[in-house]
Order: C-alpha cells, then structure tokens, then sequence
C-alpha cells in the first residue's frame, strides 16, 4: 500500500508546479485582438490620477480684453468661449503610452498648419499662441493629439480633436460669407478623425442646442471610413450608439438631458459638453518605426457643448403669457359682472313749496 502512495506524491508536485506556471504566466498573455482602446482626449484643465479633470483647476487662465493685451478681464478664471479670445491656448490630455509616438497640430482657419509646443510627461499639454485681431487665427482652430505605436503585433491608432473658437464680434464677421470659415473643416494628414456639421453659426456662435440632429462624418486620412462605430455621450452619462453607413457618415440626437429642480433654477443659457468618440478596426499588416504589425485600431473623440433647445424656455414663458392673460380676462370678467349686477339708487324727493 504504501507503493502507490509514494508515486502519487510526485504527481500532485508536479500538477502544482503546472498550475503555478500556467497563474505565474497568465498576465503575460496578449490582450485580444477585440479589446477597444483607451480613447485619448483633449481638456482644458490639468487630469488627476485617476483621470478626472482636476476641480481645483477648473477654468483656464484669466482671460483679456480683446486688442488690449496685458489687461485681465477683472482676474476671474473663464470658461473658453468664442466671446472671450485668449491670447495663449493650452490643452491637457490623459495618459498617453510611453512606447507610442506622440505628436500634436493645429489647422488654422487660413488652411495653414502649425505644431504646437508639445510637452509629455506627467501632465501632458500642448500650447500654441492665438494673436489677437482679425487674422489667419480667427474662426476655428482645428487642435490635434495623434498617437501611433504597435503592441501585441497591433497598431494602434488614438488622436484627439477640439476645436478652438477664436473670435471677437469686436474683430468684425467678415468670414461669415466664406465657406471654408463657417463650415467644419478637416486634416488630410490626421490618420482617423471626426467631422461634425452645424456645429456654430455664420458669426462663429455655437449653435447645438438638446434635440438637434449631430450629422457627423468618420475620416481616415480625409477619406470617409463605412462600418465605424460612433458614440455620442452627454454630460449625465447618457449615451447612444450608431454605426457610419457607406459614405461615412451618422446621425445622431442629442437628447435633453438638462432638468433642474424648479423653473426658478432653469438657466437658458447653461452649456453642457457632450463627447463624440468613433473606433474602427480592420485587418491590415505593415510596419511602423522598423516594428510589423498584423492589425490596425483606430480611435478618434471630439468634443463640444449645448444648450437648451429655445422650447423648453420659450413654453415656459408662453405659459406665463397665457397665465397673465387669463388672470387678466377673469379680473375683467368679474368686474363688467359686478358694473352689471349694480342697481340704480332710488329716492323720493320732496317738494315743500306744495
């Protein structure tokens, strides 16, 4: 008996030597071909650890009054706006991969493009100067991050689109008949990017409000990219799903999402920001930096912000209207009702000459 029980013994030594090989071995294992990317983003403010946007850096710089460089705007932090142009930009981005090559550009309005001060490390950033005036800065100011590197035999693909707004109504809106001026443009060069229409007016205002149709275009390389899946994300989490169809393109709603607790609190002209993210994927085998790779992802985002649509302020004063309109007609009613039902007062006159 005790024969058998000798050569067991080596056995189960062995079975846990596999089993803590094969645990030991486990993270090394590659990631799937189908695992999506961390997509890559643009923000104004500096990102935390755990990349949130930090709330003690919540606003840019103080702004200055246009054309009188060197004079805060009362030394208050603002949001960015196309009301109040900076003379300076600075954008944060989250993590980036330490392997990857990273760079940054900015198209110009004019068409020109320029690569903006890129700084890596622990709080990547660009910068890049936006003189004041009506110049080859002045409209929409495409800001790009793109990142490529390969891993696991995969190039993977992230770039981050904003778009700076820079205007003046002081400056003039003579650009509001060009086309190139008041229509979204794109970068040929940019290997995956996002396009949306309507994103502001002839006068370089923004223009999306809740429940308008976000007509949106998936590019790589400036050619429209079929089967590649967009999201569309507001500020309170909602999210919706579509998938470009042969020409590149989707439509998506926003959707209000904005319902404060009571009418007195109701801000008609509160921005929320929405993100729009697209991925793609496809089999395509090159190399890149002397490195092969069998597979290619993409991943592009762009952000914005809306207000609310002009009927959900606009019913609410049509119905102080109607209301003011309705107390008017009651009190006159009641009035002429009360003028009617008023009986004449009669008296007896007495002649004492009779």
């Amino acid at each position: 008996m005790s024969g058998p029980c000798c050569m067991k013994s080596p056995l189960r030594g062995c079975g846990l030597v596999v089993l803590a090989l094969i645990f030991l071995a486990a993270p090394l294992r590659a990631a799937p071909s189908g695992t999506a990317l961390t997509p890559l983003r643009l923000h104004l403010s500096p990102l935390t650890p755990a990349g949130e946007v930090c709330e003690q850096h919540s606003a840019p710089a103080a702004s200055q009054k246009p054309g009188r460089p060197g004079q805060p705007m009362g030394g208050r932090s603002v949001q960015e706006s196309e009301h109040r142009p900076q003379p300076v930009r600075s954008y944060h981005f989250n993590e980036h991969s330490r392997l990857a090559q990273v760079k940054a550009y900015v198209r110009r309005p004019d068409g020109s493009v320029i690569e903006p001060n890129l700084q890596l490390g622990v709080d990547p950033q660009l910068t890049f100067p936006t003189p004041f005036g009506n110049g080859p800065v002045h409209g929409a100011n495409n800001v790009y991050v793109v990142e490529q590197g390969v891993e696991n035999a995969i190039l993977q693909v992230r770039t981050a689109k904003w778009i700076t707004m820079h205007h003046s109504c002081g400056w003039g809106h003579e650009g509001k008949f060009n086309e190139d001026l008041t229509t979204p443009q794109s970068l040929e060069t940019i290997p995956f990017e996002i396009k949306i229409n309507d994103l502001w007016d002839t006068n370089f205002h923004s223009r999306v409000a809740s429940g308008q149709d976000l007509h949106i275009t998936v590019l790589r390389f400036g050619e429209p990219v079929p089967g590649a899946v967009v999201q569309l994300e507001t500020e309170k989490k909602w999210r919706k799903e579509v998938v470009t169809g042969v020409d590149g393109t989707a439509v998506l709603q926003m959707i209000r999402d904005y319902y404060p607790k009571s009418w007195p609190d109701f801000k008609r002209t509160r921005k929320g920001e929405f993100l729009i993210t697209a991925s793609y994927q496809e089999d395509e085998a090159g190399s890149f930096r002397n490195t092969p790779y069998e597979r290619v992802q993409y991943v592009t985002t762009h952000p914005w912000y809306y207000t609310p649509a002009s009927a959900d302020y606009s019913s609410y004063a049509y119905g102080l209207l109607i209301a003011v309109l309705g107390m008017a007609m009651t009190s006159g009613g009641i009035f002429f009702y009360r003028e009617r039902r008023k009986k004449p007062v009669k008296g007896i006159v007495f002649d004492e000459q009779d």
